[in-house]
């Protein structure tokens, strides 16, 4: 729907200018106040400057609001011209959104700074015209005037209440006579602070999508001859409408009045779960843009199209876009009801749909989605690690039209998201004809490769036996979503298409695989003495696939994997009839001095699939090895949450953590609006491993967010389940 809906605007729009001036900006007024609470912003892991990541993926104007007298001091005079200076010394440009307000100003929200409660209204505008031509001068006496200005923040319906409020019972020729005269005196200001230089004035409301709105407000400004540079709209879709009446409103208005446009507020989610205890603007379904999910690649492709449309406003009338408050991830005391809007994860890592501001020329290019399952993987990749493309474009530029630069190092931009336990998925955008050459890189961080190769997979034969140590994809003319493919982490050729499992059309192909250098390390198991390891489980369809009484699947040791073969694989072959099925089962060691049974873990089970599938590695028993880089057993002022196991779960699963200190610890249960629902743990600890069992007996199937809080922060974690 997203793809027909960018194709016909296009075709709606024969005559395109062209548009070099084009802004791609970002308010990022949170800033000082998340760092000085300790957030931090990084790119693979490594702490970065905020700024520093915005610009090297595009952003090269920024938005700062400036309140008149903050109680804290944040967004105050001082502190804005603190942040201008950074900005001014990365060579950026920056937007001084002035709200004539100690607080935020908004459609709902317009009050007057306490210092001018009382004023009379000649003796308002006089403060208006002074304290406008101070901020200004101020601003140029430290060298860092502002390379635009809006008078006020979200105007629609006037602003410094009630002398300047208009609408409703205020829609009077007086109330509109006293706003723009208010408005003319904070212009005239900005026009008298530096004589000789020109600063473009913008006035922002929030009608991106309403038209009729948007006429309203602007044949007034007309009508009262207030003189200004750009429109300013805001357009978030759960309060706005849809890219459709966007599209209308913005060629209308560049059309009617003949200005300069910018939506200088827009957002989308990048998912609708909660981190903190903060309820979320955004956490429905219903509140999300038909067409666009709320995950990175939806949140990449909303701001994708929402750049083109502005781009192709007529006339070359669109200058831009800024997207609000993507830095503001949640730090405590403070929390954050944006942290699922941001353009950085809840970590801080940023997401790559911050891609989307390189935005290249996109005309006829399609979308491609890759699809890597990592249980061949010789190594513990965790869905926390990181899984990389790296290659070429063998017949055009390496920069792809969905804004990411391809390359064959540790600089490719185009990395995969987790998509549940071994499965990891991107989608991209390429030309028709593209013909692009990559293979998978993976790694515990960007600076940590898995243990093989420095994290790169095997030989691969491309799947039309040309020569070449690569896979191989070239684009059709449709939009592609491409067959899930194996990391190969052996040293021998195969080709892009392999699979740890022969495909058969009668039969469903579950692979199973344990990681047995917990117990090792030990002492429980030894390889040579205890093994080999098995599967067994419940009879499923009265079919003794699996068995509680014998092992009638061994797996086979795979000898090259970490920790000096620690990994442990096989397959089953269920037959079709047995889909939708549960499976309990556990791994069994075969000549265990104990009694072979995995300890302490309850029936693992799954869903048996209607097609072939991976079930997501564990440690026999939960008992993690010691590696350098969890160092789990050996933790320095640190914590972490383990994902659950089994995960999906039918009712109990089991949540495993570590502590190097000794702290009160709670482990909390939400839903994916971010409802607490259950308190699993409230009391204090010793450092040390634990586990506690998690009930969903009385829930029904669906996402939980369960999070765990100790004295050096949070962390969570999804758990699904299903019934």
């Amino acid at each position: 729907m997203r793809n027909l809906f960018l194709t016909l605007f296009l075709l709606n729009n024969i005559i395109v200018a062209q548009n070099s001036d084009f802004f791609k900006g970002a308010d990022i007024s949170f800033v000082p106040i998340i760092e000085d609470l300790g957030g931090a912003y990084t790119v693979g892991g490594t702490q970065t400057d905020p700024i520093e990541i915005f610009s090297q993926n595009g952003v090269d104007y920024f938005r700062l609001r400036l309140w008149h007298t903050p109680t804290d001091g944040y967004c105050g005079l001082q502190k804005t011209i603190q942040m201008a200076a950074r900005l001014k010394q990365n060579g950026s440009k920056f937007l001084l959104d002035i709200h004539y307000s100690d607080t935020w100003a908004d459609p709902a929200h317009q009050t007057k700074p306490l210092a001018w409660q009382s004023l009379a209204f000649t003796n308002l505008v006089d403060s208006v015209y002074a304290y406008t031509l101070n901020v200004v001068q101020t601003f140029n006496d430290a060298n860092l005037l502002p390379d635009m200005i809006q008078i006020g923040n979200e105007i629609t319906v006037g602003f410094l209440w009630p002398e300047g409020r208009v609408g409703g019972t205020y829609n009077t020729t007086t109330q509109w006579q006293q706003f723009t005269t208010l408005l003319k005196a904070a212009r005239n200001a900005i026009v008298d602070a530096v004589p000789g230089t020109t600063i473009p004035i913008m006035l922002h409301i929030d009608r991106g999508g309403d038209n009729a709105g948007a006429r309203w407000f602007f044949d007034k400004m007309n009508s009262y001859q207030v003189n200004y540079d750009y429109i300013g709209l805001s357009f978030y879709p759960w309060w706005h409408g849809t890219l459709t009446q966007l599209t209308q409103n913005l060629n209308d208005l560049a059309t009617r009045y003949g200005k300069n446009l910018i939506v200088v507020e827009t957002a989308y989610p990048w998912t609708l779960q909660a981190f903190d205890n903060v309820t979320n603007i955004v956490g429905s379904t219903s509140q999300l843009h038909s067409g666009y999910s709320a995950t990175v690649d939806g949140q990449f492709n909303f701001l994708f199209d929402i750049i083109q449309i502005i781009k192709n406003v007529p006339s070359n009338k669109g200058k831009g876009l800024f997207y609000w408050a993507p830095e503001y991830i949640s730090v405590q005391p403070i929390g954050s009801p944006w942290e699922n809007l941001t353009l950085f994860n809840f970590q801080g890592e940023v997401l790559n749909s911050i891609a989307a501001f390189h935005n290249p020329d996109t005309s006829g290019s399609i979308c491609v989605t890759l699809k890597l399952n990592t249980s061949t993987n010789w190594d513990t990749l965790k869905t926390n690690g990181i899984v990389q493309l790296r290659g070429e474009v063998a017949n055009g530029s390496n920069v792809l039209p969905s804004g990411e630069n391809l390359t064959w190092d540790q600089n490719s931009q185009v990395v995969l998201q987790n998509d549940g336990g071994d499965y990891w998925t991107k989608t991209i955008r390429v030309l028709p004809g593209t013909e692009i050459h990559y293979k998978y890189w993976t790694g515990h961080s960007i600076s940590d490769p898995t243990f093989l190769r420095l994290g790169w997979e095997g030989p691969i034969q491309p799947y039309d036996l040309t020569s070449g140590n690569y896979r191989k994809f070239i684009a059709g003319d449709a939009d592609t979503i491409l067959n899930v493919e194996y990391f190969n982490s052996s040293g021998v050729t195969v080709n892009q298409s392999w699979q740890p499992f022969a495909h058969k059309e009668d039969s469903i192909a579950v692979y199973f695989r344990v990681n047995l250098g917990g117990i090792t390390s030990t002492g429980r198991f030894s390889p040579s003495v205890n093994g080999p390891v098995g599967v067994r489980g419940s009879a499923v369809n009265t079919l003794n696939i699996l068995s509680w009484e014998n092992t009638n699947l061994v797996l086979t040791r795979e000898n090259s994997s970490v920790d000096n073969g620690s990994f442990w694989s096989g397959v089953i072959y269920y037959p079709l009839s047995a889909s939708n099925q549960t499976q309990e089962y556990k791994f069994f060691i075969e000549n265990d001095s104990q009694n072979g049974w995995e300890n302490n873990v309850q029936n693992r089970s799954f869903v048996i699939p209607n097609s072939d599938t991976t079930i997501n590695w564990v440690y026999f028993d939960n008992q993690h090895v010691v590696t350098g880089i969890d160092n789990e057993l050996n933790p320095v002022n640190s914590f972490k949450l383990f994902q659950n196991y089994p995960n999906p779960f039918n009712p109990d699963t089991k949540i495993i953590w570590q502590t190097s200190v000794s702290c009160w610890q709670t482990i909390k249960v939400y839903d994916v609006l971010g409802n607490e629902l259950i308190t699993l743990l409230d009391e204090f600890k010793s450092s040390g491993s634990y586990e506690i069992n998690f009930s969903g007996s009385n829930l029904s199937s669906g996402m939980y967010l369960i999070k765990l809080t100790t004295k050096l922060g949070s962390k969570s974690i999804k758990a699904i389940l299903l019934k």
